[in-house]
This record gives C-alpha cells, sequence and structure tokens, in this order.
C-alpha cells in the first residue's frame, strides 16, 4: 500500500536530514584523512632519510606507528565509502516498535548511521533490525546483548531510494512484501552475485543471525539462496564479533570462476574479502612433488565415461578402511636388527618398543624423530649435527617407503581397484593426503575460526574429518544439495549424514522455497528427479522451456540472438565437458565476432560458453543447454543435467537432449 502525500513529504524531510548528517561525517573524516596522510609521508620521509642513525629498535617501533596510522587511516576511508553509499540508497525499510514507555523509529539500510548518540540508520546486522526480518505488524520480540526485548511492530514500511530521492515507499504489515520481492527476482541477473539485503527472508535470516551453533549443515535447493545466505552470515559474524576479522573466515568454493562469481558480495556489505581455497589446493601444498594431479572436470569426465560403459569401480575406501591398511603397513616395518652408533648398541627390542609403544600416538615420521633424539642423548651427540644422519641410518634399518602415493596404490591393489596410468586421479588424493598426514601429522590451523563449505554434496566424509582435523578451533558452516552431486562417487541420501562426523553437535536446516528461476523451469526441472518438494517464488513469465533437436550452429546462434534481443543480458550457452565447450567456442567466434564470447568465465555483456561442471553455483538470464545429439545426459547424469537447467532464471532452451524416465509421465494402469 502506497503512503499518502503527507507521509511521504515527512519521509522526504528525514531522508534530508539523514543525508546533512552523512555529508557533515564525510568532511569532517576527509579533513583528519588529510592531516594524517601528511602525517604519514612526514614519518616515512624521516625514516628514510635517517634510517642509518636509527637503532634496530628505534627503526622498528617506527615501521610499527606507521604501520598502525595506516590502518586507522585506512578504517576512516572505509568509513566515508559507506557514508558516500548512504548519500545514494540511504536506507530499505523502516519498523515503529512500541515498548512500555516509548516507539523506537527504527530506519534499516545497508550501513548503520549514528551521530551525537543518535541512530539515523541502524545497520541491517544490528540486532533490533531482525525484527524486520523475522516479523509483520504485532508482537515482537528481539534479542539484545542484555537480553530478550518484548514490544509491538506498530508500523512496517519499505523503501526505493535511488541517488538520494525516494522513488517508492510502500506500507504493509507483511513479512517482506510479495512486490519488492518479486521486484527484485524479475531483475536480470549480472555478471556477479549480488546481495540480499533488502530481501532476506524468515528462515534465512536464522541462519545468518545463528551464533550458537558450532557446526551449522544446511540442506537448500537449487536458487534457495543458501550461498547468498553464507556470505551474508560471514557478515554478520564479522560485524557481530568483533575480534573476528576477514583473515579468520575461509571459504571453499568448487572452483576458481565460482569464487570470482561470488567476490562483490562482501565488499557490497563493507566487508573485505574473506580467504577463498578449494580442497585441491590444500592437497598440492602438501604434494608438491606431484605434478600430474587431476582435475574435477577430467575426473567428472572420466567417471561418467565409465558410468555409460558400465564398468565403473566407485571408491568406497573409508577413514576406518585406510587406518586399519596403514597400521597393518607399519607393522611389517619394523626393527629387525639393532644398530651400533659412537661404540653403543641399541638392540631391535630396544628400538621397537620405542617406535611401537612409547611414541605409538606420535605420526610415524615424528617416531623415528623422537628415537634419534633419544639415540642423540644417550650418546651424548648434539642434535644440530647428528640427529638427521642418525634418522637416515633408522629409516635404512626399518627399509619403509613414507611416499603416500605408492603406500596409497598398495592399499588399491589389495582392493583389486586397478590404476592404468601415473596420474593422481582425483578421486584418489583424498586417500592420499589422508595417508600422507597420518605418517607426518595434520597441519594445525588456529587462524581459521570460521569455515564455510559450499557444495558440501561433492566432498566425501573423509574429506570433512580431514578438515576438521586441521581446523580443530573453527566454526563450521557446511552447504549443499544432494539433488545438485554431480560427483559419482557421492553417496549421501541426506546431508545429514554429516552430523556423525561432528560429533552429533550440527544443527541440521532444509531450505525448500527457490528464488531463482521461472514457475516453468522449475516445473520442467524437477520432474528430471522427479522432486516434489520445491516452492518456486516466482511466477510464471510467458517463456516456456523449449526443446530442440539440432546440430546446425545458426539454429543456435538464432535462438541467442533472440534471448539478447529479448532482453536477458546474461546468458550461457551450458555444455556438458571441456571438449564440447572448446569446439563450440571455436565454431561460434569464427561466426560471429570473437568479442560476443567468452569461454569458461562470466563477463558483463558477453555470451558465456562453459561446461556444466564450472556452472554449479552461477546463474544466468538465459541459459541454452547445448550437446551434440550423441553426447546427451544420461540417466545416470540426471543430476548434473538438473544443475545446468537449475541455471536458468527466465529462460531455458534445451538442445538433443532426449527425455529421460522420471521425466515421462506416467500411465496408469486401466
Amino acid at each position: 500500500m502506497s503512503v499518502n502525500d503527507n507521509i511521504l513529504k515527512e519521509e522526504e524531510k528525514y531522508l534530508t536530514d539523514v543525508k546533512k548528517v552523512a555529508k557533515k561525517l564525510i568532511d569532517e573524516i576527509d579533513v583528519k584523512i588529510t592531516k594524517e596522510k601528511q602525517e604519514i609521508f612526514e614519518l616515512k620521509k624521516y625514516i628514510w632519510n635517517d634510517c642509518k642513525s636509527l637503532s634496530e629498535l628505534e627503526y622498528g617501533n617506527l615501521l610499527n606507528d606507521t604501520d598502525a596510522k595506516v590502518e586507522i587511516t585506512n578504517e576512516k576511508i572505509k568509513k566515508v565509502f559507506k557514508y558516500e553509499k548512504i548519500l545514494d540508497k540511504a536506507y530499505f525499510g523502516r519498523i515503529d516498535f512500541k515498548l512500555p514507555d516509548e516507539i523506537i523509529k527504527v530506519y534499516i539500510g545497508l550501513y548503520g548511521l549514528n551521530n551525537e548518540n543518535k541512530n539515523y540508520i541502524f545497520d541491517w546486522r544490528a540486532p533490533i533490525s531482525s525484527l524486520f526480518y523475522d516479523y509483520t505488524v504485532g508482537k515482537a520480540s528481539y534479542e539484545a546483548p542484555m537480553g530478550m526485548i518484548d514490544g509491538e511492530i506498530t508500523l512496517r514500511r519499505q523503501y526505493k531510494i535511488e541517488n538520494g530521492k525516494i522513488k517508492r515507499i510502500i506500507e504493509n504489515d507483511i513479512n517482506i512484501d510479495d512486490e519488492v520481492l518479486q521486484e527484485v527476482l524479475s531483475a536480470h541477473s549480472t555478471d556477479k552475485m549480488k546481495n540480499i539485503v533488502t530481501t532476506i527472508q524468515k528462515e534465512q535470516n536464522q541462519i545468518i543471525r545463528n551464533t550458537k551453533d558450532r557446526y551449522l549443515i544446511v540442506q537448500g535447493i537449487a536458487g534457495s539462496g543458501k550461498t547468498s545466505v553464507a556470505l551474508h552470515r560471514i557478515a554478520y559474524l564479522l560485524y557481530k564479533e568483533k575480534n573476528l576479522t576477514s583473515k579468520n573466515v575461509l571459504v571453499f568454493s568448487p572452483n576458481n570462476v565460482f569464487s570470482e562469481y561470488i567476490s562483490d558480495v562482501l565488499p557490497e556489505l563493507g566487508e573485505e574479502n574473506v580467504l577463498n581455497t578449494t580442497f585441491s589446493d590444500i592437497v598440492k601444498t602438501y604434494l608438491k612433488k606431484y605434478k600430474k594431479l587431476e582435475t574435477f572436470s577430467d575426473f567428472l569426465k572420466r567417471k561418467y565415461d565409465e558410468l555409460r560403459n558400465s564398468r565403473i569401480v566407485k571408491n568406497i575406501y573409508t577413514k576406518e578402511a585406510l587406518d586399519e591398511y596403514l597400521d597393518n603397513y607399519l607393522k611389517k616395518h619394523i626393527f629387525k636388527s639393532g644398530v651400533t652408533l659412537n661404540g653403543i648398541y641399541f638392540n631391535h627390542f630396544e628400538l621397537n618398543e620405542l617406535l611401537m609403544v612409547k611414541y605409538k600416538k606420535l605420526p610415524f615420521t615424528e617416531r623415528i624423530e623422537k628415537i634419534a633424539e633419544y639415540i642423540c642423548h644417550s650418546i651424548n651427540v648434539p642434535l644440530k649435527k647428528y640427529k638427521t644422519k642418525i634418522k637416515n641410518v633408522l629409516n635404512e634399518k626399518i627399509n619403509i617407503d613414507l611416499d603416500p602415493v605408492h603406500i596409497f596404490k598398495e592399499f588399491l591393489d589389495e582392493k583389486n581397484i586397478i590404476r592404468e596410468n601415473n596420474k593422481l586421479y582425483y578421486d584418489d588424493i583424498t586417500g592420499i593426503i589422508y595417508i600422507y598426514f597420518q605418517l607426518n601429522d595434520f597441519p594445525y590451523n588456529s587462524e581459521v575460526k570460521h569455515l564455510v563449505v559450499d557444495e558440501a554434496q561433492d566432498y566425501s566424509p573423509l574429506q570433512f574429518w580431514i578438515l576438521k582435523k586441521i581446523f580443530p578451533k573453527a566454526f563450521f558452516t557446511i552447504l549443499g544439495d544432494i539433488n545438485q552431486a554431480i560427483n559419482p562417487d557421492s553417496t549421501y541420501k541426506s546431508l545429514e549424514e554429516l552430523k556423525i562426523i561432528f560429533d552429533n553437535e550440527a544443527n541440521y536446516i532444509e531450505l525448500n522455497k527457490t528464488y531463482r528461476s521461472s514457475s516453468e523451469i522449475i516445473e520442467f526441472a524437477s520432474k528430471i528427479l522427479n522432486i516434489n518438494s520445491i516452492t518456486s517464488i516466482r511466477g510464471k513469465n510467458g517463456f516456456p522451456v523449449l526443446k530442440r533437436e539440432s546440430n546446425d550452429i545458426n539454429n543456435l546462434i538464432s535462438d541467442l540472438k533472440k534471448m539478447k534481443n529479448g532482453g536477458m543480458q546474461t546468458i550461457a550457452v551450458i555444455t556438458k565437458d571441456d571438449k564440447e565447450t572448446n569446439n563450440l567456442y571455436k565454431k561460434l567466434v569464427s561466426i560471429s565476432s570473437n568479442n560476443v564470447f567468452i569461454k569458461n568465465n562470466i563477463e558483463k555483456n558477453k555470451i558465456s560458453i562453459l561446461p556444466s561442471y564450472i556452472a554449479k553455483g552461477l546463474e544466468f538470464d538465459g541459459v541454452i543447454v547445448y550437446t551434440k545429439p550423441d553426447n546427451y545426459y544420461t540417466e545416470e547424469e540426471k543430476n548434473l543435467y538438473y544443475v545446468v537447467c537449475t541455471r536458468a532464471q527466465h529462460q531455458l532452451i534445451v538442445y538433443n537432449q532426449p527425455t529421460l524416465c522420471l521425466e515421462r509421465p506416467k500411465i496408469l494402469k486401466k
């Protein structure tokens, strides 16, 4: 419901007051920044000119002072950035919260604005702001630092403010007005993920503000906003926990394209981007000498080839199986004879007592280290000079191969799993790195206080066990969707199974509403996996899903032109694999201008050509699912097919794909 002219004038006056305060603060901070920049310049100049006359202590103190001043100035620059954003889009919501002795007018924006002990705008992450997301008009409560605050919401408004002017005010008594949400959802996607602050839903808000659960597992269907929720959760934690910085948060992403896609969200929310990595990056850090690590995309291609040819062998090894094998392996390599060092004889009974009993709880390489230290002390020689030599003697006596790759391949041989070449298969690297850590000890990371794992359905339980071991002090936010499991080795029936990895202390939550795709696309995609539990928040948009049978590249170009002329701003042609992406890209750029298309990436005003497994987590206005007639998605690849179809927001066209079993309508018996 729109407001009358009197209310509009009151609101315009308040916005004017807010902008005056923001401009005043910008001017005040700018003066301080100018002064501090000059002080930093003079300090650096002094250090440079007089460095020879300074003692080492004085030099170090001056450098520390300079770094501290730079940090303080940078914080002021960040404040100016936020206040300048307020001049453009000051706030998006308001609630009037009635307490026994007062009514608080709470204006809610991306950033807070406070001056002379008055809150003009509350940051969306402030405790009281949760009322906007969780309640309609009526009785309401929120958790403040001093405890639960009860009251009543008497008014609720939403605003559209652009370029410092009110474009629209909606007064409503429902949660996140449908009109506002539908407007946001109908907007075209961009080459980067956007923040969802203005439309956070109640179930999403509860995940974002959850601080009581150390381990949080979120099962969210395609388009449920689970990745956005995770990023907003990070922003909330950075706001709430004063000792937490962006350097204390680590996100495990499926690939680098996805990492780039989400890279604008946290800066938009006023926070620095956090650390980002993949599980493969961890492996490469410790297995540096092995250059031929199979990529995830090559692994998927190989696995799906095996599926089609009915010769797939699932990697069914577990932590327990590897532990048992490694324990037996190490028991075979004990001291068969003693050693004489510096005239003193150490018999094999004594050495094995140290190896298998006294130091049993230590990683194997540390046991040898400890025995070498024991011997150095016994024969009264310096550790620094002789420990390494003694370690080499001990290793020769045991005659053990500690190469984790060789050990793992022997483990596979015992399981009758044959590898055809010397490449390290992607599905083996988890077992290999586990053996490496068991032999050499797990790295211990205390810096990371919060870990986010996206696309959890494609991680094995052993991978989660390793992450928990490496980051023992961290809180975990785990997100995934078993319907989007593209790893054929994935065996989860529910992500709730992960609770056992975290000693059954994890909280499991499901998100079953999709905000990404139109009803037409969701209805089509749901049939692929026979899913009946998805609720599409978008309405029908008049673009039915189209299926084509054609190998003519000109038909594809025609569809792309129609999409572009129809208003689709981000468009992707999603192929099945790398080979198909490369071939199609070459054909398209040979016919059309090279700067129209981009391969394996997303870029503004370009059409993306990328394989199915890179497309995970991304979204586009229009998607063409393209395969050659002889390279369609099979029944075994239905999850991958579902993933690529659910990348589309507004329009979906599918080339050369037969109808899968679950998509066929059931025939009723007479």
